[in-house]
C-alpha cells in the first residue's frame, strides 16, 4: 500500500527554491561587498610596485570571515527544507507526531561541514589562485602596478564603493574578464578577440560592439570605452556567478534536507527503509542535460539505493554532491520520496 502526499513534494521543493533562492544570492553578493571594503589599497600598491606577488594577495584580506553571512543563510536553507519535510511526513502519516529535523544530527554537522564551511574554503582558495593568476598575467604583459591592482579589485564608483575587478568571480570567469580586459588595450589583442567576425567570449552587447568596431578599424578599444566596457563585463560575470551559486547551492541545500529528514525519520522512529521509494523529478525545460532528461520517473527501492546515471554518475537523489559540478550546476531536478507499506 503506497501512502501518497497530500501536497505535492516537487511544488514544496519549488517553492522554497523560490523563497531561499533570492536570500542566498543577497548572502552572496554582501561577501562580495565586504571583500571590496577590505581591500588595503595602500599595501596592495606597495606589493605590486614591489614585484611581491604574496604580499598583493594577503593585501586582499580574501578570508573565510567575509562568506558569514552566505555560510547562514546556506545553513538556514538547510534548516527550513529538512524542517518542512519533517512536517510533510508527519502530516501525510508516514512518520509519528514528535519527528523534528535535527540539525545536531552527526550526518546533518557533516553535510553543513562538507557543503557549507568546505565549499566557502574553497571559493577563498578560488579567489586567492583567480588574483595570483591575474597578477602573473599582468606582469607579462607590462602593465603599471595601479593597472594591475584595478584589474583585480575594480574602480571607486558612485558613493565611493569599489566595484569591478575579479572579486567575486570563480577561476574560469576571471580569466576570461583578464583576458577581455587586456585583449583591449591593444590593436593585436582585439584582432585576437574575434573569430570569424564574432567576439571569442560571451560579453554583453554594449562590450562586444566596442570591440567589434575596434575590431574593423584595426585598433584598440579607446580607454574612455575601454574603463566602461571593463565594469560592464566584470558587473555581467558577478551577475552570472551570483545567479549561479544560488540557484545551484539553494536547490542542493532544500533537497539534500529532505533526503536527511527521511533518513531522520528511519533512525529515529524505526521505518523500514528498504519500504521507501524515491522518484526521480525531472522539470521539462529547467535542465538539458541528456542524463537528467533519461532520469525523468526513474524510481528505486530503498533509502539508501543510489540512482544511476547512463554517464555512470551516481547519486542518492537529485542535487546530491556526490554528482558533482556537471549533476548539479543550475539542475531543475528533485527527488519525490513515498514509504511502500507492504502488506502481509
Amino acid at each position: 500500500m503506497a501512502l501518497r502526499p497530500t501536497a505535492s513534494q516537487a511544488r514544496q521543493f519549488a517553492q522554497l527554491v523560490d523563497r531561499l533562492k533570492p536570500e542566498v544570492r543577497q548572502a552572496f553578493m554582501r561577501a562580495v561587498v565586504d571583500l571590496h571594503a577590505n581591500v588595503d589599497w595602500p599595501a596592495l600598491l606597495a606589493a605590486l610596485e614591489s614585484g611581491n606577488t604574496f604580499a598583493a594577495i594577503q593585501a586582499l584580506n580574501v578570508t573565510e570571515a567575509a562568506f558569514s553571512s552566505y555560510s547562514q543563510a546556506l545553513t538556514n536553507a538547510f534548516l527550513e527544507s529538512g524542517t518542512a519535510t519533517a512536517q510533510m511526513i508527519v502530516a501525510t502519516k508516514q512518520a509519528s507526531i514528535g519527528l523534528r529535523f535535527n540539525m545536531q544530527n552527526p550526518r546533518a554537522q557533516e553535510w553543513i561541514r562538507n557543503n557549507v564551511g568546505n565549499k566557502i574554503t574553497g571559493y577563498v582558495q578560488d579567489q586567492i589562485l583567480a588574483a595570483r593568476t591575474v597578477i602573473e598575467s599582468g606582469y607579462a604583459a607590462g602593465n603599471h602596478p595601479h593597472t594591475i591592482a584595478r584589474e583585480l579589485v575594480g574602480r571607486v564608483g558612485t558613493g565611493g564603493v569599489r566595484q569591478g575587478g575579479i572579486l567575486g568571480l570563480d577561476g574560469p570567469r576571471a580569466a576570461r574578464l583578464d583576458a577581455v580586459t587586456n585583449g583591449m588595450k591593444t590593436a593585436d589583442g582585439v584582432q585576437g578577440l574575434v573569430v570569424d567576425g564574432r567576439v571569442r567570449y560571451k560579453v554583453n552587447k554594449a562590450t562586444e560592439d566596442k570591440i567589434l568596431r575596434a575590431y574593423r578599424n584595426g585598433t584598440a578599444v579607446p580607454a574612455r570605452e575601454r574603463v566602461i566596457a571593463e565594469r560592464q563585463y566584470s558587473n555581467a560575470l558577478l551577475k552570472s556567478r551570483a545567479d549561479t551559486v544560488a540557484a545551484t547551492e539553494t536547490s542542493q541545500a532544500v533537497m539534500s534536507a529532505r533526503n536527511e529528514s527521511w533518513e531522520q525519520a528511519a533512525e529515529e522512529q524505526g521505518l523500514d527503509s528498504s519500504q521507501v521509494e524515491k522518484t526521480w523529478r525531472h522539470r521539462r525545460g529547467s535542465d538539458g542535460r541528456q542524463t537528467h532528461i533519461e532520469m525523468a520517473g526513474v524510481k528505486v527501492m530503498g533509502l539508501d539505493t543510489p540512482f544511476i546515471l547512463s554517464d555512470g554518475s551516481v547519486m542518492q537523489y537529485a542535487h546530491d554532491p556526490a554528482g558533482g559540478a556537471k549533476n548539479n550546476i543550475n539542475c531543475g531536478c528533485d527527488t519525490e520520496y513515498r514509504l511502500v507499506r507492504r502488506v502481509s
